[in-house]
């Protein structure tokens, strides 16, 4: 056989090797992010989801009256991404972190075999509020949320009321005069496969990488390459309209609140609320704000004062 012949079969074998070893490190991949830490608890809510959380106790058990404070993640983020600040807070409040359906060790449904509910905004506001009922006892709680987290830790709120014992919105979106405006850019169903078949090495390196500590940076780069994350970030994407912030939610949320955003921000809205108090910040790139340890550590702070007040 000649080398012109030799040639395309050549070109073949080795495409084919190199998507059976893109499709190897895949697998390997997502059973990594199945396996998470190790220390995750559990929950099925009432929608059939079943959410990966972890529970961090204060270091005071004579202090019953302190609230549990539960963290929201914004779009395609996941628990790790919090990890600046739970290594701060760790031992002085009680915390708990969560992964949305569909991210990190968290389910969509019920499994394969069985059809989810429907995925709308209800759905991911009902999750957290069955998580802070389900974990809180007789405490009340402060909710944070990072970006479209707070659209969410606001909805919640509203529902939980009285339980709610203050609110902290991390570089919340802009507020609008009406719900639905503003919607993420759709994530291509073709891009979903090619992360299946094991293209998630082709990413770049995110911008984030490496900011975090190795072991969070590690799981967060695998969850970042892995098809799940990109499964639930389509699924939000289509729901994130209805998730932001408009002037009729705020005004239904009685709780204190504590705004941080980066200087430049857009905080428009946020300024005519009597019981919200205003912070600006740098040090940060805008929307990287929990990448930043020293920003991080500030924001820890700003959380456990908070949860000193409302005692």
């Amino acid at each position: 056989m000649s080398t012109e012949t030799r040639l395309p079969a050549i070109a073949a074998g080795s495409i084919l090797g190199a998507m059976l070893f893109g499709a190897g490190r895949q697998v390997a991949r997502h059973r990594r992010v199945l396996a998470g830490r190790g220390d995750e608890k559990f929950l099925t809510t009432t929608s059939g989801n079943r959410l990966s959380f972890r529970v961090n106790a204060a270091a005071e058990p004579g202090r019953p009256d302190r609230p549990l404070i539960v963290f929201e993640s914004g779009f395609m983020a996941t628990m790790e991404h919090w990890t600046w600040i739970s290594e701060e807070l760790n031992g002085k409040a009680s915390t708990v972190f969560y992964d949305r359906s569909g991210y990190g060790r968290s389910r969509y449904g019920h499994g394969r075999q069985q059809t989810p509910q429907p995925f709308t905004p209800r759905t991911v506001v009902s999750d957290l509020v069955d998580l802070v009922r389900h974990t809180r006892g007789e405490r009340r709680v402060v909710l944070v949320g990072h970006a479209m987290g707070a659209g969410i830790v606001l909805r919640a709120a509203a529902e939980l009321e009285d339980v709610v014992a203050g609110a902290v919105l991390l570089e919340p979106p802009v507020v609008t005069a009406a719900p639905g405006p503003h919607r993420t850019p759709a994530i291509s169903p073709l891009f979903v496969r090619s992360m299946r078949i094991g293209c998630g090495d082709l990413l770049p390196r995110p911008s984030w990488a490496g900011t975090l500590p190795e072991h969070s940076a590690r799981l967060c780069d695998d969850q970042y390459r892995d098809a799940r994350l990109w499964e639930a970030g389509r699924r939000e994407a289509t729901v994130s309209a209805d998730l932001g912030v408009h002037e009729a939610l705020l005004a239904s949320v009685r709780a204190p609140m504590e705004v941080i955003a980066h200087r430049d921000a857009d905080l428009t809205g946020y300024g005519d609320l009597r019981h919200a108090t205003h912070r600006v910040s740098d040090g940060f790139r805008p929307g990287r704000l929990l990448f930043s340890r020293r920003a991080a550590e500030r924001v820890a702070a700003i959380v456990s004062a908070t949860g000193e007040r409302v005692l």
